[in-house]
């Protein structure tokens, strides 16, 4: 990462990767006692109205741009009307519907309207009528409340139609003190460039908006101010009444829309720099007025008589809140325009040179996606998936480590151009046809000119039907007939292998699933996402026709006759064989014997578990779910449910999440990462009963605690399924049995996978699953190569949070350890055995990992680079990887 990039990172953190200062029993306190002072205020607005608008008009409200500007998110915090809006979330019984598509585009506008109007109608009827006011105020603490009983999040208020909103986004852009952000425990997108999701970075995202409209509306309410402030309290003495009193503000406001228009349109003032500008003479404005306001007040409330020049003072005040806003904005205008001007300056030069010429001066690489015609830069830090991203070309991504094939594109032209595939990234492409054709997108580091086709589906027609070899080697030993039982990794694996070899060969895949084979390691996004399973099958849907491949779905495989070499099916049929393959898998471990037989039990392990979680959500309204395992499936899990809007309580019953692929500073850093989206995590606990009635209402903790939920999801370990195995007399331990070329105790029959029982081989990873698949076909063409085990690098696929882990993190006595520093926004922890990296993990921002596999691919050739990290010389794993090559 680019230091201008690292600095925008840490600079825009969004409050997510903002650590808490202050305990949250705090804020809640705070809250309490500004909506007990804002009703308190409204009483006395009632019925002691003089003494009422003195403190409203006089104190209360001059007061809210000054710590606006400074800190925002105090207020934030703090605003009565948000602590109404929130607390149906807060409490669970928010309908969270989401706001209608007519009301998001009307919104801000509705917000600017009402703020106009207040401000409007304080000469003639607010200043002087204590019990409106007062009126006033409860009518809009019972709007924020009712918007946020209906819509989720904060779009029924805070967000949306609150006429204070505008002010914070003009006044609060550039804050002094950041404020993290403590109500918004799981983000649900319910509104566009949200606010408290990033307030340094939200103004960058209003203005530069794709939506013209929505863009034109903030610069609008950002260039009225000053002309809105200066037409009301010029007026202050006006002996005129309404409507000219109107008609003159309306003129003054247009007035200074007007003046912003010739500043962009004739001067060629930057629009953001101009809008921030025109913030400033509005605040400058303002406590000239107000400031004086605020001294009379203090006056009249503890008869103080101060002979202070207090204009000036307003005036200067103004202007430190407008030079604080202005050096903050600028400052934080350079570090975005500098992390984004390579891409930016590729796109708008208007040099009239090349935009070949010009990505070769930045140091990027063109790109041209042949389906839709558009070229696009990579830079040299980048992948080409998330330069693709970037330019917005849709593709889908599954683990983003080259295992799923999620990502595949075909290459074109420029091949040459791209990093060379590492082992992980070959197996894939083998397995799915498509070696030396076609590359996985998150893999790729792109070098020079590149054309590629997102439609890989001829380049698989290419190779589904190889020209035979010389001698068929499965036909020379009179194999015609193998049949596999399960279709995923390990099954198709296995299919794919024998076809390549073989084209005489009849194959039948019989799956109990209904699914074509698809993304396993991505069904978390079917939970909360609204495509089911679109984008998660990773081959085409005639891959087995032309293959030549019979595919039997929805159907159980009931029995093997050894005797007779064939599978029977439940359906009745019988599938002779000479070979047989078992990658049956493995089932979710129930955490206990009666858990299954509550309702809204679950476990995640296939499609329909997600489908199923999905539709129990919907129907029942579940607002809080708990996961039972803390490894690498359950996380994923919890992050799934928050991305449902659930609250999610997370139990593991070791000393740290993810504990056999994370340090104790990496499982902290996870840890705290899901404590910001939301997810409340307990570890060294463990489930001692479940109670409820009916359905699962609570689990029994062993320390007696009890944690309740509407929606369970155990996720604590796999269970092999052997049944079919051991029914049929073939030798099993808690797996199937097999020798190092995965043949079971019948030499007719294979097993690969999860189902099966081998020391050293963790379940549920495709490239074990993939190995063990050309173990097993090496062994059927008599030349055997024996399984063994592959470079593991285990990766998290949460959005919000890059983990990943490789090989023996804990290390032995003698093993040399590297590491970031503990404060650096990305940990990573190398350790290093003679020189060899044995182990590494990293825990940080999204994207702060793509280069870990390059990381364990160079391996024992880092002896040099680790030099230069030693001495300080080098600050990442990124730097480490490309030193290493």
């Amino acid at each position: 990462m680019s230091a201008s990039k690292a600095k925008a990172s840490q600079l825009f953190a969004n409050y997510t990767r903002i650590e808490p200062t202050i305990p949250a029993g705090v804020w809640v306190a705070l809250r309490i006692v500004t909506l007990i002072g804002t009703l308190a205020l409204a009483a006395v607005l009632a019925f002691l109205p003089e003494f009422g608008l003195k403190l409203w008009w006089g104190f209360a409200i001059p007061v809210v741009p000054a710590l606006v500007v400074i800190a925002p998110g105090l207020w934030r915090q703090i605003c009565p009307m948000a602590f109404l809006n929130q607390a149906p979330r807060t409490f669970g019984f928010s309908k969270e519907r989401d706001l209608p598509e007519l009301a998001r585009d009307w919104a801000f506008a509705i917000a600017t309207a009402i703020f106009f109007v207040v401000v409007a109608l304080r000469y003639p009827l607010l200043n002087q009528n204590g019990p409106l006011v007062a009126l006033a105020v409860v009518v809009v603490l019972v709007a924020a409340f009712v918007g946020g009983l209906i819509y989720k999040g904060r779009s029924g208020w805070c967000g949306t139609f609150c006429p204070l909103g505008p002010i914070q986004r003009d006044y609060g852009q550039a804050p002094l003190v950041m404020v993290r952000n403590g109500y918004c425990p799981t983000c649900v997108g319910c509104q566009k460039n949200c606010y408290d999701f990033n307030p340094r970075a939200a103004i960058f995202s209003d203005m530069g908006d794709d939506d013209p409209r929505y863009a034109t509306q903030r610069r609008f309410f950002m260039a009225m101010m000053p002309g809105m402030i200066l037409g009301y309290f010029l007026q202050a003495n006006a002996a005129y009444g309404e409507p000219l009193h109107f008609i003159i503000m309306v003129a003054a406001t247009c007035a200074s829309v007007g003046l912003y228009q010739l500043a962009v349109g004739f001067f060629n003032l930057d629009p953001l720099r101009a809008a921030n500008l025109f913030g400033g003479l509005a605040l400058v404005a303002f406590y000239t007025f107000a400031l004086p306001i605020i001294a009379k007040t203090l006056q009249y409330l503890f008869g103080l008589q101060l002979a202070l020049p207090f204009d000036a003072l307003g005036y200067g005040l103004g202007a430190v809140l407008a030079t604080i806003m202005l050096f903050q904005g600028r400052k934080n205008e350079d570090v975005f325009r500098a992390a984004s001007e390579s891409a930016d300056q590729i796109r708008v030069d208007q040099s009239g040179r090349s935009l070949k010429d010009r990505l070769a001066d930045s140091g990027a690489a063109l790109v041209t996606d042949r389906g839709s015609g558009s070229a696009f830069p990579v830079a040299p830090d980048e992948t080409l998936l998330d330069a693709m991203e970037t330019a917005r070309i849709k593709i889908n991504f599954g683990c983003r480590s080259g295992m799923c094939g999620a990502d595949a594109v075909a290459i074109c032209d420029g091949a040459e151009h791209l990093s060379p595939a590492g082992a992980d990234e070959l197996a894939t492409l083998r397995r799915m046809g498509l070696e030396g054709v076609a590359r996985l997108a998150c893999m790729c580091k792109v070098t020079g000119e590149v054309t590629i086709d997102r439609d890989v589906r001829g380049a698989q027609r290419a190779l589904a039907a190889p020209g035979a070899p010389t001698v068929d080697p499965l036909a020379a030993q009179g194999i015609s007939r193998v049949v596999i039982v399960g279709n995923g990794v390990a099954g198709i694996g296995v299919a794919d292998a024998l076809r390549r070899a073989s084209a005489s060969v009849h194959i039948e895949i019989v799956s109990d699933e209904p699914h074509h084979f698809y993304n396993r390691m991505a069904i978390g996004r079917m939970i909360y996402g609204r495509a089911a399973m679109d984008g998660l099958f990773l081959l085409p849907e005639d891959w087995c026709a032309q293959n030549h491949v019979e595919l039997w779905r929805n159907t159980l495989a009931s029995a093997i006759d050894r005797d007779a070499k064939t599978l029977k099916l439940a359906t009745g049929d019988s599938l002779p064989y000479d070979r047989l393959v078992l990658a049956t898998g493995a089932d979710a471990a129930p955490p206990s014997p009666d858990y299954a037989r509550y309702p809204n039990a679950f476990v995640l392990r296939k499609a329909a578990d997600a489908a199923a979680i999905r539709a129990y959500t919907q129907l029942q309204g579940v607002r809080r779910a708990v996961v039972i395992g803390g490894g690498v499936l359950g996380v994923e899990a919890a992050d799934a449910l928050h991305h449902l809007g659930l609250r999610v309580t997370l139990l593991q019953r070791a000393h740290r999440l993810m504990d056999r692929q994370l340090d104790d500073v990496g499982a902290q850093r996870l840890t705290t990462y899901l404590a910001n989206i939301g997810v409340e995590t307990r570890t060294e606990v463990s489930v001692a009963s479940y109670e409820g009635d009916g359905k699962l209402e609570a689990a029994i903790l062993s320390d007696g605690t009890r944690v309740e939920g509407d929606l369970f999801i155990a996720c604590a370990g796999i269970t092999p399924r052997s049944q079919l195995a051991k029914a049929a007399g073939l030798a099993t331990t808690r797996g199937i049995t097999v020798d190092p070329t995965m043949r079971t105790s019948d030499p007719n029959i294979y097993a690969v996978g999860d189902v099966v029982d081998i020391p050293g081989a963790p379940g549920g990873l495709w490239p074990v699953a993939s190995a063990q698949a050309e173990a097993a076909v090496s062994d059927m063409l008599l030349a055997p190569r024996p399984y063994e085990v592959p470079r593991l690098i285990v990766q998290l696929k949460c959005d919000g949070v890059d983990v990943k882990s490789f090989g023996d993190v804990e290390g032995k006595p003698g093993d040399e350890v590297i590491a970031a520093p503990k404060d650096d926004v990305t940990w990573w922890r190398l350790t290093l055995r003679e020189g060899a990296l044995v182990g590494a993990v990293l825990v940080g921002p999204p994207g702060s990992g793509r280069d870990f596999a390059r990381l364990v691919d160079a391996g024992d050739r880092l002896g040099t680079a680790l030099d230069g990290l030693r001495a300080g010389r080098l600050d990442s794993v990124r730097e480490l990887a490309a030193a290493a090559e």
